[in-house]
């Protein structure tokens, strides 16, 4: 009498069933692992074919779910590092205390997001512009423009509209100039910290 089952091997064991990955699932792993290669050795140096070996599957499944190749999965991973950099800015922005102290927090966020993941400062403000393409480049801008916005978001009674917009994205320009001189060993985060503060609460009247 025959059985239904898979028939079993030369050994008397029966092969292991392939499991079919939920396609949410897989694709977050597949951005997951991206993240780890691009954070390794860049995205210039990093092609689809070595996070495909990464992550154990075919370029063919990453084409499947990016159509447009590594550009666009290096958005999904941009976007992903953006997400927790914004929870991280939102968390500490949300304490019960004047907009000076809200403002002190959230830097603190920064440099403290930045110091805890170097290579996410990398992936979000430098790759992008080696990456040569408009894709990566429009998502690099957008980037900036919605981290600008938590600051603008703490500055909004501090002037007319279009001043707080510039003044938000000078500060982060200046936030983001110091984190890269704590990053390359030039400067300490709590000296780059302190000195960000003092520039970015100097108009608070509070």
């Amino acid at each position: 009498m025959t059985s239904a089952t898979a028939p079993a091997d030369a050994g008397g064991e029966r092969p292991a069933k392939r499991v079919r990955k939920n396609p949410k699932a897989r694709r977050a792993e597949i951005v997951a692992t991206a993240r780890e290669v691009f954070a390794s050795a860049g995205y210039a140096e990093s092609g689809l074919a070595e996070i495909a070996s990464a992550a154990k599957v075919s370029k063919g499944l990453l084409y499947h779910y990016f159509p447009e190749g590594r550009p666009q999965l290096f958005v999904s991973v941009m976007q992903e590092l953006l997400a927790e950099f914004q929870q991280r800015l939102r968390q500490a922005a949300k304490v019960p205390f004047s907009p000076r102290t809200r403002m002190e927090h959230l830097l603190a966020a920064l440099f403290g997001f930045f110091d805890e993941n170097p290579p996410a400062y990398r992936l979000l403000f430098r790759d992008p512009w080696v990456a040569h393409d408009d894709t990566v480049e429009a998502s690099a801008i957008a980037t900036r423009v919605q981290i600008s916005s938590e600051f603008a978001a703490l500055m909004a009674t501090s002037g007319p509209a279009d001043d707080v917009v510039a003044a938000s994205a000078g500060m982060l320009g200046f936030a983001l100039a110091n984190v890269e001189l704590c990053l390359a060993g030039q400067l300490d985060p709590e000296t780059a910290w302190r000195v960000t503060c003092e520039y970015a609460t100097s108009k608070f009247t509070d």
